[in-house]
């Protein structure tokens, strides 16, 4: 399947494939002729005819010259061929990366992602170069060679081919001893590189926390499984290619003794010993060329395997083929028997039901692990239920193009991420074109502008990996103005103030009301004060919603609501001690 799907990419420029092909024929052509008229100029200088050595020098020198340019143009050809594949195949596996759910990132090591998409596409990309310039060049070079050998001494070709069948069996052996190697290497690499970037990613907890050792440990471990994978396949090398070279060497040499006891009996003349010790000498080329090629083959089939593996996963969430538009006119959001299941076996969302009403201001709150993080990614569909329905102004959200649901719905995340370019690229982020002014007034509701006005650079001050360079508070304010730049319809604010003072926490809340009006906001919160200026607040325990009402109504009632304010006091007073 793997190699199906990858002829299909060479597929789309046969043209420069076949192009390739066929000057890395001619230029083996010329290559090939090379030999022939050196024989005939040594037996022209042998029988005295000094002359002719000229007319045959000259051609000899002009073939070998076409040899050099046709090579180069077939490199670069070859090379134009390999990289436009390697680019397309990036393109496809970025892009399907970006359609897969969040779901599947969650079960995936992300360092895997990160081989499949760049040194795999690597390997494949050398593979392809390899096949329109040495392979093809091999495989024409043994058959003419062969051709002209046994015109000239079948005898002096049995010699010659002798030794290389046993050439072929050390290929063989080789390529069944070492793919499984290859394997297993590259899924070690892919885990050394999600080590090394997991530990980069989070390089100032392991600091804080003095955890170097068991992380060096671990690392040390990955480490030596792939240096005992090399060793081994750097010991089916060295136990293989001497002897090759060595097998190769031999055939040369036996055909230069027995044409030299041919020569002697006048069964051959000296030009065609010449011809046939060079012709014997090309032969051995193409199968030294054609062990590497296996090595090549081995790497690239199995880096193949590996990017179509990915290419071939079918996103979780998935838009309907008659998917249209979403356009919000209202905002008004409503869950209907919803149950969600992350693994398939423990339900996390189970028959939640509730309606928010355009334009009101509602707080999702409950304990910890209680679904409410889960509950308003499926708003978005990030995931979807596996039963029960969410609409949004009445319409299934299963049957809207998903981009023009994810620019109506902008959500801001526990888990922000900062990327690590400019303040105001990173509140751009998604609108791109947006102006100055735009960006400025996004800052300002999410109360940062005077932060970054105070920079010695403002807006194109550059921030670390993740915003490293900045503190919590400051990063969740940046990843709210990102989201209120793109002017949604609907806004979730998933505990992304958690870090940000009352205050100020208050101060943004009253901008976006303000500026927003008639806006949804959906808040996922454990902090009392934000939960007292919301107009509704559903409580969720166990995936359930329990209760529902304003701040005064739902203490008077003295339930689940009233017990999560106790927990949050109790554990606000311990901290203070």
């Amino acid at each position: 399947m793997s190699g199906k799907s990858l002829k299909a990419y060479v597929a789309k420029r046969w043209k420069l494939a076949a192009a390739a092909a066929a000057l890395a024929l001619a230029g083996s052509a010329a290559g090939m002729t090379t030999p022939y008229l050196a024989g005939n100029a040594i037996n022209a200088l042998v029988s005295g005819q000094s002359g002719l050595v000229l007319a045959y020098a000259l051609p000899i020198i002009a073939l070998i010259l076409v040899q050099g340019v046709l090579g180069y143009f077939t490199n670069v050809l070859a090379q134009y061929l390999a990289q436009s594949v390697a680019f397309d195949l990036r393109n496809d596996v970025y892009a399907h990366l970006q359609e897969l759910s969040l779901g599947f990132y969650r079960r995936v090591d992300t360092g895997q992602l990160v081989a499949r998409a760049t040194s795999d596409i690597d390997v494949i990309s050398r593979f392809l170069r390899n096949a329109f310039t040495g392979l093809t060049s091999a495989v024409f070079t043994l058959a003419v060679a062969l051709y002209f050998m046994l015109s000239k001494s079948p005898l002096l070709t049995a010699y010659a081919v002798a030794p290389l069948p046993l050439v072929f069996l050390l290929v063989r052996r080789f390529a069944r001893r070492a793919r499984p190697l290859f394997e297993q290497s590259r899924e070690v690499y892919g885990r050394m590189t999600s080590h090394v970037t997991e530990v980069a990613s989070g390089l100032k907890v392991v600091r804080a926390l003095n955890a170097f050792q068991p992380l060096w440990e671990r690392f040390k471990a990955i480490n030596d499984e792939l240096l005992n994978l090399n060793l081994r396949l750097a010991w089916l090398r060295a136990s293989t290619w001497p002897l090759v070279g060595f097998l190769s060497s031999l055939s040369a040499l036996v055909v230069f003794w027995a044409g030299g006891g041919l020569v002697a009996r006048g069964l051959l003349d000296v030009g065609g010993l010449v011809s046939m010790s060079m012709y014997a000498g090309m032969i051995t080329w193409p199968f030294i060329m054609l062990g590497f090629f296996t090595v090549d083959y081995m790497y690239a089939t199995t880096a193949t395997r590996r990017v179509f593996e990915v290419l071939s996963i079918e996103p979780e969430v998935k838009e309907a083929p008659d998917a249209v538009p979403l356009v919000v006119e209202r905002g008004e959001v409503e869950l209907r028997d919803v149950w969600f299941s992350y693994d398939g076996k423990r339900w996390v969302l189970k028959g939640v039901s509730f309606k928010v009403k355009p334009g009101e201001v509602v707080a999702i709150v409950g304990p910890a692990g209680s679904g409410k993080s889960t509950l308003v990614q499926l708003i978005p569909r990030f995931y979807d239920p596996q039963r029960g329905r969410i609409l949004i102004d009445g319409v299934d959200i299963r049957k809207v193009k998903l981009d023009s649901l994810r620019r109506q719905v902008g959500i801001v995340h526990q888990d922000i991420y900062i990327f690590p370019d400019t303040i105001r690229n990173n509140i751009a982020y998604g609108k791109p074109d947006a102006t100055q002014e735009e960006v400025e007034r996004a800052a300002k509701l999410a109360m940062l502008h005077d932060f970054i006005a105070s920079l010695p650079q403002g807006y194109d001050t550059v921030v670390g990996e993740r915003g490293v360079t900045l503190s919590g508070g400051q990063r969740q304010r940046l990843a709210i103005a990102r989201t209120l730049l793109i002017d949604p319809k609907i806004v979730i604010l998933d505990d992304s103030m958690s870090n940000v003072d009352a205050e100020t926490e208050r101060a943004i809340y009253e901008a976006i009301t303000k500026h927003f009006k008639g806006k949804t906001l959906i808040i996922i919160t454990q902090r009392p004060s934000t939960m007292r200026l919301a107009d509704r607040i559903i409580v969720i325990e166990d995936g359930r919603v329990v209760e529902e009402g304003r701040h005064e109504e739902l203490l008077a009632k003295g339930g689940a609501y009233a017990r999560l304010l106790g927990v949050l006091a109790a554990e606000a007073a311990a901290e203070v001690r």
